[in-house]
């Protein structure tokens, strides 16, 4: 038997016709409930995305507060290394003025 375009359109509709009627008869709940279902599911859904897109932006907020806790804890550490450096390098070159000078004195107490 050969089947041409028309029949084959009409075997697909009447086997929609047969499925959607056994989805029915078999169907777990009515229509309304069904609608019911799937709406509360997405409001717990977008519930959830909110929640989460709040946990998210909690988190990103106190990564953001601890990296500035830590440049401003690292600046203050160097200005007080950069305080203490500035102080030792110019007490070592008063003690290298020293030096130079004491040997300078001793040089002409030589030659003198």
């Amino acid at each position: 038997m050969k089947v041409n375009g028309k029949q084959a359109l009409g075997f697909l509709a009447i086997g929609a016709a047969a499925g959607a009627v056994l989805a029915l008869l078999y169907a777990p709940k009515s229509g309304a409930q069904t609608r019911r279902d799937i709406r509360r599911f997405s409001r717990k859904t977008v519930d959830r995305l909110d929640d989460l897109q709040l946990d998210i932006r909690d988190h990103v907020g106190c990564m953001v507060d601890d990296v500035n806790d830590m440049v401003r804890d690292g600046i203050r550490t160097g200005k007080k290394v950069s305080t203490k450096t500035y102080e030792q390098v110019m007490d070592a070159l008063a003690t290298a003025k020293k030096v130079v000078e004491d040997g300078k004195n001793r040089v002409e107490r030589i030659l003198a």
